[in-house]
């Protein structure tokens, strides 16, 4: 009985529990905005949206310049005391942020005929993707909104922010125009809009953990000091997001948008799992940094605490989704359930992933970026030339298999490189 509630009076397990509660939240307005786009438009047209979505998501992560894991960092690491600090951070943040989006939606405005013509395929009204550019900015919004809540550690809220928040205007707006979205691409636009409706929706829910000074301080975070110290975090940002969406990408590049459509599906559900590892790293990042910084006789416990954590967890939702995978896929419709195999081999991809979440995040914890930064751009070289040689000749099977291959790759080394450089023996740690 003791052990039950040492479980249960465990912080770091309550959080993370209703931090996974969030996060599934979040997972099941998404699969529902794409269940009905799924099951509304053709598999083509279905492709042309989810390529916009992975568009918008993609440059905008390029665009906020690893300023989001600066403001994790920075934010959790300010004593409560500082709440001025604190929102200082974020401020100048969306100085910098405003500028480098404004400068990308010019880039993406001028790119558009041939973004068009690659990957889509011709099949979108070209002004209609210029006007998706707009989604950049505001896109960047609800991204570091979510951010500055997670450096809160205010993980819950966080994830809801991120995840939830875009589906629900995204379903808001399918539903007032439910009449008229599948005519001339409309959703299309519906998704641009809703992505501003979100950034409007997360700055409301930021407000009150804001605290501005009546006195103004000299600011030590300006934004070319944001910019300078956030330019080492980006390459993780970047690398990332390319191995988890370099496959669709090629996928688009080389084949057709009903594959896409088919790819991105599978690929969706097998980021179930990683939406429960989001919900662990919103909890345990933030807590592993603290404990780094105020408690570090706990800390070696607690990694290894954390470690065991999310291998278990992702192991028991990766052997659930295995088997449930045919009836996730025939949820969207019955001509997705063709991407089964597909989805099994991401489904063992993205748990090899989760395995070295925790030793990544003490590469940034003790400063050595540089050598997780090697091992991403390498890992990002291993997919690309991967999914050049097999989506060719095996289609969107031959990119899952690549996907596996990057991420045994990406862990093995991880792991192998925290091993040799000790960056948890206590010696490293005084």
């Amino acid at each position: 009985m003791s052990l039950v509630q040492k479980i249960i009076r465990n912080p770091l397990l309550i959080s993370s529990f209703f931090s996974i509660i969030a996060r599934f939240t979040g997972v099941a307005l998404n699969f529902a905005a794409s269940i009905i786009v799924t099951r509304q438009l053709q598999i083509a047209e279905a492709g042309v949206v989810f390529m916009l979505m992975l568009f918008v998501t993609g440059v905008s992560l390029i665009s906020r310049i690893g300023v989001d894991q600066l403001i994790v960092k920075s934010v959790a690491t300010i004593s409560d005391d500082n709440p001025e600090q604190r929102t200082s951070i974020l401020l100048n943040s969306y100085k910098l942020l405003s500028i480098t989006s404004l400068i990308f939606i010019a880039i993406w405005v001028v790119a558009s005929p041939w973004i068009r013509d690659a990957f889509f395929h011709n099949e979108i009204n070209l002004n209609d993707l210029r006007l998706a550019g707009i989604a950049l900015l505001f896109f960047n919004l609800v991204t570091t909104n979510s951010f500055y809540l997670k450096g809160l550690k205010r993980s819950s809220s966080s994830v809801l922010v991120q995840n939830a928040i875009p589906a629900l205007s995204f379903l808001f707006l399918i539903a007032l125009f439910w009449t008229s979205f599948r005519d001339n691409q409309l959703i299309v636009n519906l998704y641009t809009f809703s992505v501003v409706l979100a950034g409007i929706l997360s700055t409301l829910v930021i407000l009150p953990h804001l605290k501005i000074s009546s006195q103004p301080k000299t600011s030590t975070h300006h934004p070319f000091e944001i910019f300078k110290d956030s330019l080492p975090l980006a390459p993780i940002s970047f690398s990332a997001f390319f191995m988890l969406w370099i496959d669709t990408l090629m996928v688009g590049w080389f084949l057709q948008n009903k594959e896409v459509a088919l790819y991105n599906v599978a690929a969706k559900i097998s980021f179930i799992s990683l939406f429960f590892l989001g919900a662990l790293d919103a909890t345990i990042y933030p807590r592993l940094l603290s404990t780094f910084h105020h408690n570090k006789e706990k800390l070696t416990s607690f990694f290894w605490q954390s470690t065991s954590l999310v291998i278990a967890t992702l192991l028991g939702v990766t052997l659930s989704m295995l088997v449930f995978s045919h009836w996730l896929l025939l949820a969207f419709n019955e001509q997705y359930v063709n991407a089964r195999m597909t989805l099994i081999l991401l489904l063992f991809a993205q748990f090899f992933r989760a395995t070295s979440l925790t030793f990544s995040f003490m590469f940034i914890i003790r400063e050595k970026v540089r050598y997780l930064n090697i091992v991403l751009v390498l890992a990002l070289i291993v997919d690309i030339i991967s999914n050049i040689a097999l989506i060719p000749k095996f289609g969107i099977e031959g990119a899952a298999v690549a996907t596996l291959i990057t991420n045994v790759f990406l862990s093995v080394t991880i792991v192998a490189i925290f091993l040799y450089h000790k960056l948890l023996a206590r010696t490293a740690l005084a």
